[in-house]
């Protein structure tokens, strides 16, 4: 068995591997790995299909394991990340006493 098969299975093991994922970001990283290992293998071959179809595979893995981080960064640090317009329809508007009028403003019965 020559080098580039043996890289080739251990590349099929993070491929098949990465299906047995429930969460996705490891999902996405044993994605990464498993294209990574197949890229080596497309070049101690030659294949230039084969290095491009993985290159592909990469910068997607890459893109989603980034949108992942920027969720976890969102849940981590909400007051750095405004919320967009859209978001706003559907958060309630907060109003403070100073903007009641008074008519408004509701006694609490608990205090006295």
């Amino acid at each position: 068995m020559e080098l580039h098969e043996i890289i080739g299975w251990i590349g099929n093991i993070f491929v098949i591997l990465q299906f047995t994922m429930s969460d996705m970001k490891k999902l996405r990283v044993y994605g990464v790995i498993g294209a990574s290992v197949w890229l080596i293998v497309a070049i101690l071959i030659n294949n230039v299909s084969l290095m491009a179809l993985n290159l592909i595979i990469i910068g997607i893995q890459v893109y989603h394991l980034w949108k992942i981080r920027k969720e976890e960064k969102k849940r981590e640090h909400p007051w750095m990340y405004p919320i967009s317009k859209e978001e706003w329809k559907d958060t309630p508007p907060i109003v403070s006493s100073l903007e009641m009028e008074e008519d408004e403003f509701i006694e609490d019965p608990f205090v006295s």
